[in-house]
């Protein structure tokens, strides 16, 4: 396969007493399609709105780091197309460093979802393209650019086995590893020691304990479950609701945020995700990391698209603020 490696050149303001994030995963072109209701099976609905735009879990999660005011990396593969050229200049008109390679065959990623304007839940199917072949040499190679402390950030978009490498690598290096496991995957056992947080949302929880979330009981008996299979920290995000912490033994919740009416959720969760890592690249403590990543996402519902409707701080601030309340 032809590959050729093409570096960012945004200048970014170094933090100097904070670490990096370092994100690994998709990128895609979302195609949005907003609707009255849900689709039936052989039926053709006529969509009230549209929207093309930036996606991919890896490139939401490093955008929403960046603009919250962390040092982020994103590494990536896209096709050697127009929609490359597209991504690459959503990175640079916010300063997002990125490290991607160039596949000659496959194509950019894309990602066709479909919004219900009623509750504004949405329902996703990803195309990686060009991500699918994202490999731990697209690590290794870079890896002289990580620190000890760093923030690594992974997801499953892009293929189980190089998801699992790169968390093993990242966590010998001595980097502070989250893995959000979406979208759900077979995993191997191996992996949990490797994380040193989990981001799984409510359902991808009951699919790694294996028990139904009705309550704070069996979200509890979920974390002792997860844990046991060694992870240290644990955050099952809860949607409107919020997120609950399994840190140390205990078990503490980070209550959602209301800003005003939901208009598309799609992208809330890589939003969260982005919040985390940066907040704790930072140097905040989970609990507050955690507060601020409920109160991004809960921000980035009130727009359209995904990573476009990443928050920024100013945002965070404005609507946190005494006055706002």
């Amino acid at each position: 396969m032809n590959t050729a490696k093409q570096y960012g050149k945004s200048s970014v303001a170094k933090l100097v007493k904070h670490k990096k994030v370092i994100v690994f995963g998709i990128f895609a072109v979302d195609i949005s399609f907003y609707t009255s209701r849900e689709v039936e099976a052989g039926e053709t609905l006529i969509a009230r709105d549209s929207k093309i735009g930036p996606g991919g879990k890896a490139s939401n999660q490093a955008i929403a780091s960046k603009k919250l005011g962390a040092e982020t990396l994103l590494i990536s593969r896209l096709g050697n197309d127009n929609f490359k050229d597209y991504a690459i200049g959503v990175w640079e008109k916010i300063g997002l460093k990125y490290l991607i390679s160039i596949d000659n065959k496959n194509p950019t990623g894309k990602a066709g979802i479909f919004i219900n304007n009623k509750t504004a839940e949405n329902r996703v199917i990803v195309d990686p393209g060009a991500s699918q072949n994202l490999t731990i040499k697209d690590f290794s190679l870079n890896q002289h650019l990580f620190n000890e402390g760093d923030i690594f950030l992974t997801q499953f978009e892009q293929g189980a086995e190089t998801t699992i490498a790169c968390l093993k690598k990242a966590k010998k290096k001595k980097m502070l590893t989250i893995f959000n496991p979406a979208p759900f995957n077979k995993i191997s056992r191996d992996v949990f020691n490797y994380c040193n947080i989990i981001t799984p949302n409510q359902v991808e929880a009951e699919q790694l304990s294996g028990l139904e979330l009705k309550g704070k009981s069996d979200i509890k008996k979920a974390m002792h479950k997860i844990a046991d299979l060694g992870v240290e920290k644990i955050i099952i995000t809860l949607g409107k609701k919020g997120a609950a912490v399994f840190e140390n033994n205990n078990l503490f919740y980070s209550h959602g945020k209301n800003f005003g009416k939901a208009i598309d959720t799609t992208g809330a969760g890589d939003c969260f995700n982005g919040a985390l890592a940066s907040q704790l690249a930072l140097g905040k403590e989970i609990k507050e990391a955690v507060d601020f990543a409920c109160s991004a996402a809960a921000l980035s519902v009130l727009k359209k698209g995904t990573a476009e409707s990443m928050p920024s701080l100013s945002m965070i601030k404005k609507f946190s603020s005494p006055k706002s309340k």
